[in-house]
Parts: C-alpha cells; structure tokens; sequence
C-alpha cells in the first residue's frame, strides 16, 4: 500500500508562527543525538522538512555542514533570516520536497525529520536516505511537542474543539488529511518501512518537559498547524480563534494550562560497511 499524497502547500503562511509558538526540542533530545552519531564537528547534517530549522539549528554545532530542506518557501526565508541574524555559516538551504531532493550517495552522518516523515511518500524517502547516509550513519524521526497530547481536562476540551472546526472544514472541502492516511500508516508501521529498506532500527527515546501555555499561545501553535491554520480555516479562522479562547479560558489562570510535554525520536542506521541489517531493534497530523 502507498502513502495518500499531501498537498504542497500544507503550511503556506504559517512559518512565522511555526518559528514563534513550536517547542523547541529539548537539550536532552538534542545531546541524545549528537552522541548517537558521535557528532564531531566535521560530519554533514541533513535536516528534511526543516520547517523554519528547530532541529537544524540546535544541532548545527556538532556538525561542519547542515542542508536544510524544506517544500514551503516561506519556511526556507525564515531559515534564511535567521542564519543572517545569528551569523551562522555552512547552511545551504534548498526549496524542494524529500522526495524529489538531489543529493551525493554517503554525504552524510545524520538525517534528521522532525514532525514530518508521516506526510512523506515514505517508502521512496527511506531509501532515499539510505543512500544518502555514509555507512554507519544515522536516521532520526523526532516527534512531539503538541499542546493537545495529554489526559487533562483542557486537553481533552481543545481536542473536542479541534475535531468540531475540523469537520467544519473537511465539509466544505478543505480537510488537509488526504482519505486513507490512517489506514496506510497503520498498515505500514514507520519502523517497518525503515526495517524493510535495510535500517538497522533501535528503541523509541522519549524526553519530557514541563511546560506552561497561554491562550496566546495555544492557538499560535494552531496557527501553526496544517490543519488548522488560517489558510486552512479561511473565512472561519476569526470564529475558530474566539471559540478556541472562550473554550480553554476556565483554565487560564496561572498554573491551568500546564503540560508534561511529551518529545520523542525514532533511530534508525544505516548498516557499517559489510554489514547488512539483520536484528531489528525493539492523532493529530502536524
């Protein structure tokens, strides 16, 4: 079974609050990382589906390189910006998909996607991967970060809200989820993709961090999403906005809107030289 196809343009519009109202990844996730790899200071780090460079930046000392990709344009401007700010250098930055990126057999140590790989054709972008690695090098899925995963009652009344808005909009057209998604990933596992295009898979890492949001927060983390985001509300974004706040403001007092917020990453190497893969190791789209 193939992955359904996203549309291009599931983010246009939203990369500055993407860069504003997303978590950064924790530092423990980050450290994780590099010492996985052995991140040295002088391998290539490729960061896929970069949005505006939340994993990129964070690991960009370890590495003498970084290519950040990213499809949306306005993600890649704000890459852009912030490099020229910081005075950062070794970024080259490319507007293109996954998918259809260009790039050396063995050129680098680690390939990073952060809350992306399940809108991907993954198949094609595993072995993709694969080839890109240099022999032992590593494959990272990160994931997490989002206000509604959790068991508290503002979470499960932002969950209510976001499936209502969603409906609405899915009835006039405009859902971003294409029709089978859920039942190709089922079907398929992420891991098992990785297995089957010859990774060397080890266990989930998962990183928790206190955090406390803000209804302004909040919905500029939805204004962030693709399927929630203005572009995807259209005329109802006004109306999704003030339902959002008058939905969670009985919890907006200090201390109401706190989550233990859960980050975690898949690994996944690319097999040494003579040594082929063998053992496996042990809701909302974004």
């Amino acid at each position: 079974m193939t992955d359904p196809p996203f549309r291009a343009d599931l983010f246009s519009g939203t990369a500055r609050a993407y860069d504003q109202f997303r978590l950064p990844y924790p530092q423990a996730l980050i450290d994780h990382l590099a010492r996985t790899c052995s991140a040295e200071g002088v391998g290539t780090l490729l960061d896929l589906a970069c949005g505006t460079g939340q994993l990129g930046f964070a690991l960009r000392r370890h590495f003498g390189g970084l290519w950040a990709v990213d499809l949306e344009p306005d993600m890649i401007a704000v890459v852009r910006d912030k490099a020229q700010a910081a005075a950062v250098t070794g970024i080259r930055t490319l507007i293109t998909s996954a998918e259809d990126l260009t790039a050396p057999a063995g050129a680098f140590q680690l390939v990073t996607i952060g809350n992306a790989f399940h809108r991907m054709q993954r198949e094609t972008v595993a072995a993709n991967v694969l080839r890109w690695l240099e022999p032992g090098g590593w494959l990272a899925l990160v994931w997490g970060g989002s206000p509604w995963d959790g068991g508290r009652p503002w979470q499960a009344a932002m969950n209510g809200l976001m499936a209502h808005w969603r409906e609405r909009v899915a009835a006039l057209g405009g859902d971003r989820i294409p029709p089978g998604y859920e039942v190709a990933r089922q079907a398929r596992p992420d891991l098992e993709i990785l297995r089957a295009a010859g990774f060397e898979v080890t266990d989930t890492e998962t990183f928790r961090h206190e955090h406390e949001w803000t209804l302004d927060s909040i919905a500029g983390y939805l204004a962030s999403t693709s399927v929630l985001s203005a572009a995807a509300l259209g005329e109802f974004a006004p109306d999704f906005d003030a339902n959002l706040r008058r939905e969670l403001a009985p919890w907006s007092v200090p201390g109401g809107l706190r989550q233990d917020v859960l980050f975690a990453c898949d690994l996944a190497r690319r097999p040494p030289a003579g040594v082929s893969a063998t053992t496996p190791g042990t809701g909302w789209p974004r």
